[in-house]
């Protein structure tokens, strides 16, 4: 019988222990940063032209705004920091890590294999092609639809060759293709559209969210392709630090908060359903 009494009471003892360690162990991990948000700063290297994911609102403006400025200043904050922003050319974001001008990039950049040779990233947000049509349009739902009628395209894109491929399957089908018109700028081609010039364009679809956003209730997105590429965020390489980027990530999606700032921004709302892993 004492034996018995003494072997609940060990129990009982290393049950208690393991509680503890357990317990000591998740507050440990919740209090992990960066070694280089120390000192209460994350340097954030950008190129401020990527509306709506970040951007000056007005000219003369000194913070920029967007999805992923409001995304990176929630994960300064659950690591005790403050973002501080360096504005510089697209091309010489990355290389700034090398030199330090900053710990993090965020610019709407792609996650790619060449990237990721040198620099480590956790993909987060999957954009897509969309096709743009006014929201009073009830009879565009497919780019197929738009077929005898005019598309405005911005000149240069590969949005050209979509709809040459497109057009080949309409006169193929004996259809009438496409017309399409191109235009230098996003911003042109979506007037198309509003003054009725148009019936449709394709683009991306963080460029239709900040057109909306411009034009509330008068543009509508009725068609998405299927086919995404993955924006990240890029760091030096390091396991540890990327881990904990990926747990941050993580954490403001399992709370709703990126779900809330994809709703103010106007953007997909399954655009942070993405795997966090680049293998």
């Amino acid at each position: 019988m004492t034996n018995v009494i003494l072997g609940m009471k060990t129990s009982l003892l290393v049950g208690a222990m393991l509680t503890n360690l357990l317990g000591a162990g998740t507050a440990l991990s919740a209090d992990q940063k960066p070694d280089f948000v120390s000192g209460g700063v994350l340097k954030v290297c950008t190129s401020g032209e990527f509306p709506p994911m970040e951007y000056y609102e007005n000219p003369g403006d000194k913070d920029l705004v967007g999805f992923e400025i409001d995304v990176v200043d929630a994960i300064a904050k659950a690591w005790g920091a403050k973002a501080e922003y360096v504005v510089g050319d697209f091309k010489g974001l990355l290389p700034s890590l090398d030199s330090k001008r900053c710990d993090l990039v965020a610019s709407g950049i792609l996650i790619t294999p060449p990237r990721l040779e040198k620099y480590d990233g956790i993909p987060y947000f999957g954009s897509h092609i969309v096709m743009v049509t006014s929201s009073s349009d009830a009879e565009t739902k497919v780019p197929a639809d738009v077929s005898g009628k005019v598309m405005a395209i911005e000149a240069g894109t590969s949005y050209e060759k979509m709809i040459a491929d497109l057009n080949a399957e309409l006169v193929a089908a004996g259809k009438e293709p496409i017309q399409a018109q191109t235009y230098p700028s996003a911003s042109g081609v979506i007037e198309q559209i509003l003054v009725g010039r148009a019936t449709a364009t394709i683009t991306q679809d963080t460029t239709a969210a900040y057109r909306m956003l411009q034009v509330p209730g008068r543009l509508g997105i009725p068609f998405t392709y299927e086919q995404s590429e993955s924006y990240g965020i890029y760091l030096r390489k390091s396991d540890g630090d990327r881990q904990m980027l990926k747990d941050a990530i993580e954490a403001l999606q399992a709370s709703g908060e990126m779900k809330t700032l994809l709703q103010k921004w106007k953007l997909p709302e399954t655009a942070t359903d993405v795997s966090h892993d680049v293998n």
